[in-house]
């Protein structure tokens, strides 16, 4: 976003990404990607119960201690292993065949259940595999190349990646989230500057509008003409009757 504090000058800024399992997402506008920011958040909501994201520094400690069990992504654990194969390491193939055994397992498991016995069955033997092979390959790959990276990762996420296949509840992967990031991903060059920093919060919830709409398989533009044209004369008390899984279309005989 603009800085107005500096003449032509730009500061980073970021928009949180949290999605509840039944798919409801919120975008929140923040002016730097701090671990302090979500955090802060989780601890306002007084939240309860499993959180899941990446690797990124900080992250494994956020919201309120004893009230939350973090998780790791498989999904990010894989990236550093697709780099280290698509810049030529042959070792890498092998991580990526065994990770993607373990998204086969969910995949199995979500069509036909069991996925507590599948996962103690297959999952846990797997990721025992992909950390003995990376405590071998830690010793011998230097820290700053590619597969180096891929295997400290997996190493460094150990602990929040087994309970991804320990806790009932959890996924594998926040790809969820990833999915609902996407489009903001894919627009970032129409929106890569926000004039002001008072804007950027406009925006996330412009998003957050946007993206429940995408998920529950309504027209966005139809929902926000509608939500526009009813704004009025909507009561404040009343407005969570507006958001996207509420809301039922216009009203008969509206435009």
């Amino acid at each position: 976003s603009c800085d107005p504090e500096r003449a032509a000058k730009v500061r980073k800024a970021t928009s949180w990404a949290y999605r509840v399992k039944s798919g409801a997402v919120w975008f929140d506008y923040q002016k730097s990607k701090s671990p302090n920011h979500p955090d802060a958040t989780l601890k306002a909501m007084n939240f309860r119960g499993l959180c899941q994201t990446d690797g990124a520094p900080g992250l494994g400690a956020i919201g309120r201690p004893g009230q939350m069990t973090s998780l790791g992504c498989m999904s990010h654990c894989r990236r550093p292993f697709f780099d280290a194969h698509k810049a030529g390491d042959p070792r890498a193939r092998w991580y990526l065949e065994q990770i993607g055994k373990l998204f086969r397992v969910e995949r199995i498991a979500q069509r036909y259940g069991r996925k507590e016995r599948l996962r103690r069955r297959f999952s846990l033997t797997i990721f025992e595999a992909l950390l003995k092979q990376a405590e071998a390959h830690a010793e011998v790959a230097p820290p700053k190349t590619d597969m180096g990276n891929a295997v400290r990762y997996l190493l460094g996420q150990q602990e929040r990646l087994e309970r991804c296949l320990t806790i009932a509840d959890a996924e594998i992967s926040n790809n969820a989230v990833e999915r609902a990031v996407r489009p903001l991903k894919l627009g970032a060059r129409n929106w890569l500057v926000v004039g002001n920093p008072s804007a950027g919060p406009r925006l996330a919830n412009l998003f957050t509008l946007v993206e429940n709409c995408r998920l529950l398989g309504i027209d966005p533009e139809r929902y926000l003409i509608n939500l526009i044209a009813r704004l009025p004369d909507h009561p404040a008390s009343k407005i969570a009757e507006l958001l996207p899984h509420h809301w039922r279309g216009a009203p008969a005989g509206s435009s």
